[in-house]
């Protein structure tokens, strides 16, 4: 429990950090902390019949999430301009599928079956596209770190004992 929550304070001290590396085991320790917070924020906007908690849960951890799948890469060796390039493919390839989801239903309606066809091959490329995108960011996410320093810095190991107090309660 102490590596989530450390991992967790950790995400949130470099909120906006893109420069440096993370470790695999803090990066996915983070990830963790945040899809049991966001459980819980499903949970009770279940009760409350509105799904304003996971919203929020998902605007609050947006950019920590992105700037630490940053710092991953980087202790991958992988560049910034490397994961941003993934990031707009992903989204270009899902502008493309429901624009030609969009063009689909429109052909379906007119019965033009020139449309219909080509929307269906927007869509598979689409889809094949961001499959692609997937499979290369989780790759980098899951990675063994570079040994040694790269132009990144130093590996920073993940240890939620490091630099605690005696005092201190986890």
């Amino acid at each position: 429990m102490k590596n989530i929550i450390y991992a967790t304070k950790d995400l949130f001290r470099n909120y906006f950090k893109v420069s440096g590396r993370l470790s695999r085991a803090g990066y996915w320790w983070a990830m963790l902390g945040y899809l049991i917070i966001d459980i819980i924020c499903v949970i009770i906007g279940a009760l409350m019949d509105t799904q304003l908690p996971s919203s929020i849960c998902s605007l609050v951890f947006f950019i920590p999430m992105m700037t630490a799948a940053i710092r991953r890469f980087h202790d991958c060796g992988r560049s910034t301009g490397f994961y941003v390039i993934l990031v707009v493919l992903e989204f270009v390839f899902m502008i493309l599928i429901f624009g030609a989801m969009f063009m689909t239903a429109v052909g379906a309606i007119a019965e033009s079956v020139g449309m219909f066809g080509g929307s269906l091959i927007g869509i598979a490329v689409g889809i094949i596209g961001s499959i692609v995108c997937f499979v290369v960011s989780f790759i980098g996410l899951v990675k063994a770190s570079d040994p040694g320093e790269n132009k990144w810095g130093a590996p920073v190991p993940f240890d939620p004992d490091e630099n605690k107090d005696e005092n201190e309660v986890i």
